[in-house]
């Protein structure tokens, strides 16, 4: 029942902050008013306030108040590294799930930016710090942000880097690619792609650049 009662409070808490329009940084009405407003426990306020932080949704900052947060998407990160690595003990299977849904996300969104211009350019200069070792893997993540940025998806991004990140403290799992040429002929694929403007060339190049990795784990 106490928990029942955190969530409800969780939830009203959120339909508060966007029922007053408020945005990141602007603070929250104290605790008092929170109780009397929900009529609610100090406990259960308190309660529901740590579980809205720990998600990213409000700031609490001890002696000035509760202010909202941005909820960024790296409160996901621990949570979802967990469940990645956890189910990929035996079977690697966490870590497929992740790199299926990447393959989802990115197909659109490089489907959705086909014949940018502006783009273009700036994919194959990460294509071009691919070459050096010392840059490959800071090119790789941009690369894949500069298509969400072009696709004009802000949750997109968020979660492509929330994906990338857990990625890379799982790569150990399956190796890093074996060399620099590899990475640089997979990623210029999906740059011809979307350059052709062909929607079906892009999802092939954007398989064609996960199958690799899902040779490694088979291979693994």
């Amino acid at each position: 029942m106490r928990t029942t009662r955190s969530q409800e409070l969780v939830d009203a808490i959120i339909e508060l902050i966007d029922r007053r329009g408020l945005r990141p940084g602007d603070p929250l009405p104290p605790e008092p008013r929170l109780m009397e407003e929900f009529d609610a426990a100090r406990n259960s306020v308190r309660e529901a306030l740590r579980t809205l932080q720990a998600l990213g949704i409000v700031e609490i900052r001890h002696g000035y108040g509760t202010f909202v947060g941005d909820a960024s998407m790296t409160t996901l990160s621990p949570s979802l590294l967990f469940r990645t690595r956890a189910r990929s003990q035996d079977d690697l299977r966490g870590l497929r799930d992740l790199l299926e849904v990447r393959q989802i996300l990115e197909t659109e969104l490089a489907r959705k930016v086909v014949g940018d211009a502006g783009l273009l350019a700036d994919l194959a200069g990460c294509i071009e710090r691919m070459r050096d070792p010392a840059t490959a893997a800071a090119a790789d993540r941009q690369f894949h942000e500069r298509i969400c940025v072009a696709a004009g998806n802000e949750l997109a991004l968020e979660l492509t880097r929330l994906f990338w990140d857990v990625y890379r403290q799982s790569e150990s799992l399956v190796g890093t690619p074996s060399n620099a040429g590899s990475l640089v002929a997979k990623h210029q694929k999906i740059v011809d792609a979307i350059s052709s403007c062909d929607q079906e060339a892009v999802r092939r190049a954007v398989s064609d650049h996960f199958d690799e990795i899902r040779h490694r784990i088979a291979a693994g």
